[in-house]
């Protein structure tokens, strides 16, 4: 838990690499179900490009925190 100028959480509610990694496929994917037509009907073309490029931009992330998630749990975890 954060605000905006101090993080709140206890040691034990820190994020572990793995959980990180599975919040930016996460992420990824709900930019990706999101914004899937609705930025392109918006008729401010700034904002509209805006929201493609992080869809494109969350999107390679995505893909990237996916293989490292994937090698990881198949190696038992983060070494």
């Amino acid at each position: 838990m954060t605000d905006r100028d101090h993080f709140t959480a206890s040691p034990t509610e820190l994020p572990t690499p793995l959980s990180v990694l599975y919040s930016v496929v996460e992420d990824a994917q709900r930019y990706t179900d999101d914004l899937k037509e609705n930025a392109q009907g918006l008729y401010d073309h700034e904002l509209s490009d805006f929201l493609l490029e992080l869809r494109d931009e969350t999107g390679r992330w995505g893909k990237r925190a996916e293989e490292l998630l994937a090698q990881r749990l198949a190696d038992g975890g983060v070494h």
